[in-house]
């Protein structure tokens, strides 16, 4: 599936379960057919989920599932530990070169492997009021080269993210709140298209200070704190346009 494929579909769905459908898609085509949705502060938790926190989705395997928590392992899984000092994505094998692991942390890992979840990649998902999430993926028969999938994996997680937490939230549609001025939503879709803020300032001649001005008001707006995060949600509230031929004017 291309990303654009899976972000113009996963904007179009009414559930979250199709949202989670598309996303292990999308991941099995990059060969992860293993995935976990975990929330790991509780700023908000999803009324729908039924699984054990931190979880709120995943396909692991019943069995690793039972053993996981029959032995307490949340308290001891160092990608679980470690993610909220991470951001983006990371290999589950950087984990024990970033980080000093004691014996417990060191067997969730070898246990993890043992139970087919092998070659895992993380992605860490800051929220501007302190909450963080993290998607995980693994391969239930190896990876050739999960590195080589990070880049594809931090966008296709930040855009699942953002598709899945719209739809499962509990509340008002938030899109209908947001409001961005022409100036706002023409720095964003320039930043959209990989512009710097220099860039912008060049183009829309203004300066560079003005154009930080602008999408920093557009963050606050879509409750975003990075660049990724306010891209897809503007692309998923039809804020700025998803065809790479459009040039704002």
């Amino acid at each position: 599936m291309q990303f654009s494929d899976f972000i113009e579909q996963s904007n179009e769905q009414d559930s979250p379960a199709g949202v989670l459908s598309l996303m292990e898609r999308a991941a099995n085509d990059l060969g992860f057919d293993r995935y976990a949705y975990c929330a790991l502060t509780c700023h908000e938790r999803y009324e729908a989920t039924d699984k054990p926190p931190p979880a709120v989705a995943h396909n692991f395997p019943e069995e690793w599932i039972d053993y996981y928590f029959e032995h307490d392992y949340p308290t001891k899984d160092p990608v679980i530990l470690h993610a909220p000092a991470l951001e983006g994505p990371f290999l589950w094998d950087s984990v024990g070169t970033t980080f000093e692991l004691d014996r417990a942390q060191r067997t969730v890992m070898q246990q993890a492997s043992e139970a087919k979840l092998r070659d895992g990649v993380g992605v860490s998902l800051h929220g501007p009021r302190g909450e963080i999430y993290l998607v995980t993926f693994a391969a239930g028969d190896s990876h050739p080269d999960p590195a080589a999938e990070l880049s594809k994996l931090n966008l296709l997680a930040v855009q699942f993210h953002a598709a899945y937490s719209g739809l499962a939230r509990t509340g008002n549609d938030p899109r209908s709140a947001i409001v961005l001025t022409p100036r706002e939503r023409e720095c964003l879709q320039w930043l959209a298209l990989g512009k710097s803020p220099w860039d912008i300032g060049m183009i829309l001649d203004i300066s560079a200070h003005t154009v930080r001005f602008h999408i920093r008001n557009v963050y606050r707006k879509l409750n975003a704190n990075n660049r990724a995060l306010a891209v897809v949600k503007a692309i998923r509230y039809g804020l700025i346009s998803t065809d790479s031929r459009f040039t704002p004017v």
